[in-house]
């Protein structure tokens, strides 16, 4: 079967970074469970942010963290609404989340269905070095937060650490993303807690 080719990069982030930054200052985000809920839905306009999630990315926003986005979301590729759609509907989610001083570039996105051979589906890594080239970051030991295991592998493939967050919308691949993962947490302010903390023990170390 033909493998597809990842979509036309876009960024509807609403703060752009550019200029080299150093690995530790990169957190890449999930979508569905981590950032927003329910993990599946029919219609765009029922997912919703999960809470707490605008006030623990705002923190790493403070701190200097770049957060892009990488999301599957198969349902484009199932008709039940357009990559357009769910672009402009990112759009929306961002600017909601810089007004509360939280700042996320991206959506860096899958539009194919899980059983269909891509280029760009978790756990490859080809949508986390678009966002590299694109905001002049290194992959290498940058966090990824995600509810999932193909988020953690995805990590570990990119030399990255993998931190799991249930937030309530526990996957079926919850334990082995656990047991992978060098954080696990069952909120976004307790993962963020914990990437704040190693970051300034590195810095005292360094």
């Amino acid at each position: 079967m033909r493998h597809l080719e990842a979509p036309p990069a876009a960024d509807l982030g609403v703060r752009q970074t550019r200029g080299a930054m150093d690995s530790r200052r990169t957190v890449f985000l999930d979508l569905n469970g981590t950032l927003v809920a329910p993990v599946v839905v029919e219609r765009l306009q029922d997912l919703t942010l999960i809470a707490g999630v605008s006030e623990a990315i705002a923190r790493l926003s403070r701190t200097g963290y770049v957060c892009p986005v990488v999301t599957v979301q198969s349902r484009i590729e199932k008709g039940l609404f357009s990559e357009a759609d769910f672009r402009a509907w990112f759009g929306c989610l961002s600017r909601e989340l810089a007004a509360a001083g939280a700042y996320v570039v991206g959506p860096y996105v899958c539009p194919h269905r899980f059983r269909t051979p891509c280029a760009c589906k978790k756990p490859q890594t080809l949508l986390y070095e678009r966002a590299a080239v694109e905001h002049g970051l290194e992959l290498r030991d940058a966090y990824v937060v995600g509810d999932s295991a193909a988020d953690i592998e995805a990590a570990l493939r990119f030399g990255g650490r993998g931190c799991f967050v249930s937030s309530g919308c526990v996957t079926e691949d919850a334990d082995c993303a656990r047991g992978m993962a060098k954080c696990s947490r069952d909120s976004m302010a307790e993962v963020v807690d914990w990437i704040l903390a190693e970051g300034a023990a590195e810095q005292q170390c360094s």
